[in-house]
């Protein structure tokens, strides 16, 4: 039910988005008209049907900023009835990310030999950087880094650290699972030698599905001309319909390459206790044996723990992309990426 006080809210916030300068040309029509239109509950619905994501998102911000949590969870509420989901960005609702920046990467040596690959920098930011940055303006301040080698060189502020200090004898869902106790709701999961655009985030933010993972269609372009990272190096994955069947370097029949798993994924609240659960029975029944394509459950890949999902039945789905992203594994990544990282960030 709408109320007057939601009413005054947005009106208040409407009339000073209305002389905001930057609002292209309809958008401040409609900013003004919102602003005018709230004699009604009936035009107010109107208004609000019309209004479009840009313009609700900036009311949204505007509306906590000025008249708090409460009255913008209403809002929020009253756009969702009108078809427009704001709640599905990440911005507003309780999410987390883990970053997993263990690893010791030595194809990037001398670059990585007194600091984290993650700390390298590329157009004056260092990865982990640009990574924060992208989380934050998506609404994800709730930020956690499990760091290994040189690790005590990541002292980023309001984020909080898990040490792998076994980083050489450990795999990525080791390292991962140090922050275990971090995996009790919603999450994205991040490599840390990765690069992506914004877009790309919000678009696994805005999937509903419990487990989701980033694709990239466009894979093969990457590995023109990349010598130091063979194709036969790609976390590929192969598909039905919206779920992935398969993920690894080798992709069987009956399924062909659907694309290259980026590095990015989310697991809502279900999602993460499936992982959890799963994880637990593996370290029961995987001992002192292979796991997937890993020698042990220690040393295995975060792409062996979703094959391993997929195998025990449980649906994983992929958000596709072409471009918006890139890998930073060797000397030859970041020399390219420092020259061209406009270009390799372009999403088609």
């Amino acid at each position: 039910m709408i109320t007057c006080d939601v009413c005054g809210a947005v009106f208040k916030t409407a009339q000073g988005l209305a002389g905001h300068k930057r609002l292209r040309h309809g958008a401040y029509g409609l900013a003004n008209e919102l602003g005018t239109a709230l004699t009604t509950k009936r035009l107010y619905r109107k208004v609000l049907n019309r209004l479009g994501e840009k313009l609700a998102d900036r009311l949204a911000e505007a509306i906590l900023e000025s008249h708090g949590q409460e009255i913008l969870d209403r809002y929020l509420e009253e756009l969702s009835q009108q078809g427009l989901d704001l709640r599905s960005l990440g911005r507003y609702r309780n999410l987390r990310a883990i970053i997993v920046a263990a690893g010791e990467s030595n194809r990037l040596l001398p670059l990585t030999k007194d600091k984290p690959e993650c700390l390298l920098e590329i157009g004056n930011k260092t990865i982990l950087s640009r990574e924060l940055e992208n989380l934050r303006a998506c609404g994800i301040h709730d930020i956690v880094v499990v760091r290994g080698y040189q690790g005590d060189k990541i002292k980023y502020p309001a984020i909080r650290y898990y040490e792998n200090r076994d980083y050489q004898n450990t795999g990525i869902l080791r390292s991962l699972f140090y922050a275990k106790g971090e995996m009790d709701d919603e999450f994205i999961f991040c490599y840390s030698d990765i690069l992506y655009t914004k877009e790309v985030l919000e678009l696994l933010l805005r999937d509903q599905s419990d487990i989701s993972l980033v694709v990239d269609t466009d894979w093969e372009s990457h590995y023109h001309q990349r010598r130091q990272h063979p194709v036969s190096e790609a976390e590929l994955v192969g598909v039905e319909g919206d779920r992935i069947m398969q993920i690894g370097r080798n992709i069987k029949p009956p399924y062909d390459v659907h694309g290259e798993f980026i590095g990015l994924a989310k697991f809502s609240k279900k999602g993460a206790e499936i992982l959890r659960a799963n994880y637990d029975w593996a370290i029961q029944n995987y001992k002192a044996r292979a796991f997937h394509r890993a020698p042990s459950l220690d040393k295995a890949y975060f792409t062996d723990m979703i094959q391993e999902l997929i195998d025990q039945g449980y649906p994983v789905c992929h958000i596709d992309i072409r471009g918006g992203w890139a890998e930073i594994d060797t000397l030859e990544d970041f020399d390219r990426v420092s020259r061209e990282l406009q270009l390799v960030l372009k999403v088609e």
